[in-house]
């Protein structure tokens, strides 16, 4: 089992668990419902060392093309640390009339691999007691996650990531069609 093996087998069991306890009882009606559930699910499963969290900023300072440095800035979903550093980071998408939509996120997640060095995810607390200010670095093996409920398609998004990526990267589907539960893969 690779390095990443527990973590990508958490990832589809909750994923199996948020669509067929979730969506088939229609509790999921939007990409934010199916954040919630799917970031519930891995809260159960996921060891009590583990940290969520929710839309983190991420923020890189890159070079444009006219040779000016500009930040930039991305929110994934939802990322996952063990106790040193960031170990998985998820998108979500919910299009369960439509066919898949991928680019948007598989360039974030090309971005961030590109970036990965100028990213820290820190969680501060605004107020209150102190419990866990550790900053959590990007792991060298970060698994790349895109989770999404759409209609039925047949896409390998392996064929678009790119290939320094690709064997860091899981993709998980709910393809759906009328009158029937979703097929997981």
């Amino acid at each position: 089992m690779n390095r990443r093996g527990l973590l990508r087998q958490n990832l589809k069991d909750a994923w199996q668990s948020a669509i067929t306890d979730d969506y088939h009882r229609q509790r999921i009606n939007s990409e934010r419902s199916l954040q919630a559930s799917l970031w519930w699910k891995l809260n159960v499963i996921l060891p009590e060392s583990r940290r969520m969290f929710i839309e983190p900023k991420l923020k890189a300072t890159v070079k444009a093309l006219d040779g000016q440095v500009n930040p930039e800035f991305r929110f994934p979903d939802i990322v996952i640390c063990n106790t040193r550093e960031v170990i998985g980071i998820v998108e979500v998408k919910y299009l369960p009339r439509a066919k898949p939509n991928w680019k948007k996120d598989l360039a974030t997640f090309s971005w961030i691999h590109t970036n990965r060095e100028q990213f820290v995810i820190q969680n501060i607390r605004y107020r209150g007691v102190t419990v866990d200010d550790r900053e959590y670095p990007l792991s060298q093996d970060v698994l790349f996650v895109w989770a999404g409920v759409h209609a039925l398609s047949g896409i390998d998004l392996s064929e678009h990531i790119a290939p320094d990526l690709s064997k860091h990267f899981l993709a998980m589907h709910a393809e759906t069609t009328d009158g029937e539960h979703p097929a997981i893969r």
